[in-house]
């Protein structure tokens, strides 16, 4: 009778226990999916980021358009601003107009945006480079921003026709160039790969 209640009694601890081997495999799988899902949010702030990105660059494009078709009404001489920057409404966040250097990738300009006029220290860019059907494409400046993980892109930019170039990638972080070569690896575009579209 002993035997029975102490059989019993083992039987029900052991159906309501975990054994060690159940506890790890449970700490494993909650590991691996922890992983996936910071992997995931890195993804998603990232790609927030860029959406912002290019809402800046199109409300720039926009304004440009916008100021000269109110010039041509008002019967003023309509001509494109040297500086991208200029007549907005709304700059992003990150301008300053006394900045005229672009940002360096490191952390403390971060978010920086920035315009620097002339184009002779980054080299030719061909209309088709700058995604245009223009011939008479001639860039004046680049459009810089750094973005939060010290990757650092930019746009050229012609005054003389007021074209906002394709985005270029100028400096790459550490960070960018490992999630690059993991997209290449799956066979997915990488950002400079990636065609944008320019008025």
């Amino acid at each position: 009778m002993k035997q029975k209640k102490r059989a019993v009694l083992e039987e029900i601890r052991s159906e309501y226990g975990f054994t060690l081997i159940e506890v790890i495999m449970v700490i494993v799988i909650i590991g691996i999916l922890a992983s996936i899902a910071a992997q995931k949010m890195i993804t998603a702030t990232d790609e927030a980021e860029v959406t912002a990105e290019e809402a800046s660059i199109e409300t720039m494009r926009s304004n440009l358009v916008n100021n000269f078709g109110n010039s041509l009404i008002q019967g003023a001489a309509a001509e494109f601003p040297i500086d991208p920057f200029q007549n907005l409404s709304k700059v992003p966040s990150g301008y300053n107009r006394r900045t005229n250097t672009k940002p360096a990738g490191k952390k403390a300009t971060n978010s920086t945006w920035v315009f620097v006029q002339g184009s002779a220290n980054e080299g030719r860019v061909t209309a088709e480079q700058a995604g245009t059907t223009l011939t008479n494409f001639s860039v004046t400046g680049f459009i810089y921003h750094q973005r939060k993980d010290g990757t650092v892109v930019k746009w050229p930019y012609d005054s003389a026709n007021g074209v906002i170039g394709r985005l270029m990638v100028d400096k790459t972080s550490p960070l960018k160039q490992k999630q690059d070569q993991e997209k290449a690896k799956r066979g997915e575009p990488i950002e400079g790969q990636k065609r944008s579209k320019t008025r």
